[in-house]
């Protein structure tokens, strides 16, 4: 599923805008090969925590789980918006990582 880029800006702070930005076409064609990697590891930490943060809130839901904490807002909806925008980060990070792996193997 496609996010517009304006809807990834309104569910994400400052700092995982910018490690998101990074996945995009302009800015991760100037990424080397380590640059990569890095921001692939960071992209994929904060999908898991997002993952781990839209069960929790799902289990809630059900009455399976206590709550996490007095201070733990939203529906179920955003944890699960922000995991997939960070999945499609890490998707395209990969993809661009095998399409330069590929050229260097030629």
């Amino acid at each position: 599923m496609s996010i517009p880029c304006k809807f990834e800006r309104s569910l994400l702070s400052y700092d995982e805008h910018e490690t998101v930005r990074l996945s995009h076409h302009p800015a991760i064609d100037g990424l080397g090969e380590s640059e990569l990697r890095e921001l692939r590891t960071k992209l994929r930490a904060l999908r898991d925590k997002e993952r781990t943060l839209a069960r929790q809130k799902r289990r809630e839901v059900r009455g399976k789980a206590e709550a996490r904490g007095a201070s733990f807002p939203g529906q179920v909806e955003r944890p699960s918006y922000r995991k997939q925008v960070f999945a499609n980060a890490v998707k395209r990070v990969n993809r661009h990582y095998g399409h330069i792996e590929r050229s260097l193997s030629e």
